[in-house]
């Protein structure tokens, strides 16, 4: 005996509601996963961000999401958590971390630039190489990683100077051997001027995560050698 139609479709109705519902829920699943991937994606390529005295902050796009650090100043918030962490477990080592400098706004870096300039003109040297000389120590306005939010100058409260020297501090040697677990590196190690255009500034970490941080110490390369070997097209990497 056949199954009248009317009653055929009432007892698959509920079958049929189920698929549908279980469609809908993979489908927003999906969704949800997709703008994580996005998310964590754009995140990690924001991090990446280059800049030197050949790539302008202004020409990034990039705009910082500051927020305060318990040792004062702020830094982006895609960092601060890990910079905490690797100040804490630094000291936890015996070490005695400052935090000499994070965020710095545009007219911060021209205040400091312009008091560096002027303190090498007063001591006899021509404004031309007077500019010369600051600019592989301290970014020119505009052009420093300081406005990112991103890097950071550390250095031992014992030897609180911003020179070579610092790289022979119990601190300095801690981070060296240790900040890429916490997804820093050394920005600017020695005899890579012509690549970074800076000199050897054993203080000055940047921020880049833990993944690309790992690679650059394993490869033992800069930012910028990274960022052309696996992101040349996003990077737009720029030597004069």
């Amino acid at each position: 005996m056949k199954m009248p139609a009317t009653e055929f479709r009432k007892r698959l109705l509920p079958y049929l509601r189920f698929w549908v519902i279980a469609i809908v829920v993979l489908l927003l699943l999906f969704v949800v996963l997709r703008v994580a991937s996005w998310s964590r994606l754009s995140q990690s390529r924001r991090c990446l961000t280059l800049v030197n005295p050949w790539n302008p902050v202004s020409e990034t796009g990039y705009s910082p999401r500051l927020v305060k650090l318990q040792e004062g100043g702020q830094a982006d918030r895609s960092c601060a958590d890990a910079l905490q962490s690797l100040l804490q477990d630094c000291r936890e080592a015996g070490c005695s971390p400052l935090l000499l400098s994070a965020w710095r706004s545009v007219d911060d870096q021209l205040v400091l630039y312009d008091e560096a300039v002027q303190a090498l003109v007063s001591d006899g040297m021509s404004p031309e190489e007077a500019e010369a000389v600051t600019a592989m120590k301290i970014a020119r306005p505009g052009r420093s990683e300081h406005e990112l939010g991103l890097a950071f100058d550390i250095v031992d409260a014992d030897y609180p100077e911003e020179d070579e020297a610092q790289a022979d501090t119990p601190t300095a040697r801690w981070l060296l051997e240790n900040a890429w677990h916490y997804g820093f590196i050394l920005r600017y190690p020695p005899e890579a001027e012509d690549v970074t255009g800076y000199g050897w500034h054993p203080w000055h970490y940047r921020y880049v995560g833990a993944d690309v941080a790992e690679s650059i110490h394993s490869l033992d390369i800069t930012l910028e050698e990274y960022l052309l070997l696996f992101y040349s097209a996003e990077a737009a990497v720029v030597y004069d």
